[in-house]
Order: C-alpha cells, then sequence, then structure tokens
C-alpha cells in the first residue's frame, strides 16, 4: 500500500489568521486536520513567521511529551474555530460572538512581550518578542494577529474558493476585487476544465 501523504499547509490567505484558518482542509470531499500534533503546530507557527526555528526547537524539546501537550492542540483547533466565526459578522449569532472575542482576548491577556532597543545601519530600532512561559501562550501570536486583522481589515473581502470542494478562505487584495479561487494553478485550472467539459457537453446536445 503506498504510504498517505499528508498535504502541506497553505499559505494562499494573504493574512495569518486566513492561513490559520486555512489549517482545515477538505480532500475528497473529506475534512482533514493539518494541526493533527503539537509538532504540526509549531512547525505551521515558523512557517507562518510567528515563532523563531530556535523558539521552536526549545519548545519542542521541553513541552513535547507533557501533560499539556495534547491541550495545546486542542486550544489551537478550539481558536481557530472561534476565529472562523469572527471573520463572518452577521452569519452568526451575538452569543457565538461574544464568546469567541472572549477567547481570544483570555489569550491576549496572558500576553507577555519584552521590547528592546538596538542599533542597526547607524539608527535605533525597536524589536519585541513574545514570553512563552507555558503552551498555552504559544497561541498568543495567533491571537494578536486576529487584532490587527479583525481591526485593520475589510471583513466583505475575505472570500471562499468558488471551487464547490474546496473550503479555503482568502483575502482578495487583488485591484479590481474580482478574485474567485484560492489558486489559479490549481482550483482555478480545475474549475476552468469543468467548465470547458460542460459547455462542450451543452454542444453534443444541442447537436445530436
Amino acid at each position: 500500500m503506498p504510504k498517505k501523504i499528508v498535504p502541506e499547509f497553505y499559505f494562499i490567505g494573504n493574512h495569518p489568521v486566513l492561513d490559520f484558518i486555512n489549517t482545515k482542509i477538505a480532500v475528497n470531499g473529506q475534512p482533514l486536520d493539518l494541526l493533527h500534533d503539537f509538532e504540526a503546530l509549531l512547525d505551521w507557527q515558523v512557517k507562518a513567521n510567528l515563532l523563531t526555528e530556535v523558539e521552536r526547537n526549545l519548545r519542542k524539546a521541553v513541552w513535547t511529551g507533557s501533560e499539556e501537550e495534547a491541550g495545546i492542540v486542542e486550544a489551537a483547533r478550539l481558536l481557530r474555530d472561534h476565529l472562523f466565526i469572527l471573520i463572518q459578522p452577521g452569519s452568526v449569532n451575538e452569543a457565538s460572538t461574544e464568546a469567541s472575542l472572549q477567547f481570544v482576548n483570555g489569550l491576549l491577556q496572558e500576553q507577555i512581550t519584552r521590547t528592546t532597543l538596538v542599533a542597526e545601519g547607524g539608527a535605533y530600532s525597536r524589536k519585541s518578542r513574545m514570553l512563552f512561559r507555558k503552551p498555552l501562550d504559544l497561541l498568543t501570536p495567533v491571537a494578536a494577529s486576529a487584532v490587527d486583522f479583525l481591526t485593520t481589515h475589510d471583513l466583505k473581502l475575505v472570500k471562499k474558493c468558488e471551487n464547490p470542494v474546496c473550503v479555503l478562505r482568502f483575502y482578495d487584495n487583488s485591484k479590481n476585487g474580482a478574485k474567485r479561487w484560492c489558486s489559479p494553478k490549481t482550483c482555478g485550472n480545475r474549475m476552468k476544465v469543468a467548465a470547458y467539459l460542460e459547455r462542450q457537453k451543452q454542444q453534443q446536445t444541442k447537436e445530436s
């Protein structure tokens, strides 16, 4: 039996929050969770530039096998569900929205950021990094990213790929706001081929 290959993470959302939501995908019509374990969560954060390689290796060494390891994965999935609710204003009830806000704010309440002043090229700059005291703190960069997205972006431009079997979301930052697919090379091509075949079928029906 051939080895099953787990899909890579998708970074097509044009913002880390949407990329985080896109860690739950559909394959052959079935849901698939790409945050399948603690290591996958750490890998996603590194690829999303929310965690350094050094921090990832340190947290992996310290917290892998701990009592909190499974809990942080479940918390990450729960955060993802709450963010999905928050990017859809008006489509969910007020109680659900409030519960999602409380969850995100609960993570932000635990956030500790250390700021340092550094000299670079004859000028000074500020560098900040979040401190991770416990596994749940790993989710604070995602929560902070949600604050940025929800307060600075037009949620009307959050779109679902028009491929009916694709569940990926993206922020349409195109000039004319006409982006339709998560990727023109994958879903875009599939939908164009499907449309072409349908036209051919209709044409053959007319001629018969």
